[in-house]
C-alpha cells in the first residue's frame, strides 16, 4: 500500500496566502503500515485548480 494525505475535516481551514480561500488545512502524510511519516500544509482549493489545469511545467 502507498503513502497517503489524511485531512482532518474537525480542524477549520485558515485563509490560503495564495489563493485567499479559507482552504488551508493540516494533513498528515500516513505510510503504506498506518505510521504516522509527518505533517505539512495542503490548501484544497489550489490543489484542485492545480488538477484540472494538468501537470505544471517547468522551464
Amino acid at each position: 500500500m502507498s503513502n497517503r494525505m489524511m485531512i482532518s475535516r474537525e480542524n477549520q481551514p485558515i485563509p490560503c496566502e495564495k489563493c485567499g480561500q479559507p482552504s488551508l488545512h493540516v494533513a498528515r502524510l500516513v505510510g503504506g503500515d498506518g505510521a504516522l511519516l509527518g505533517q505539512t500544509m495542503v490548501c484544497t482549493e489550489c490543489h484542485h485548480r492545480r488538477s484540472e489545469s494538468g501537470p505544471e511545467r517547468t522551464p
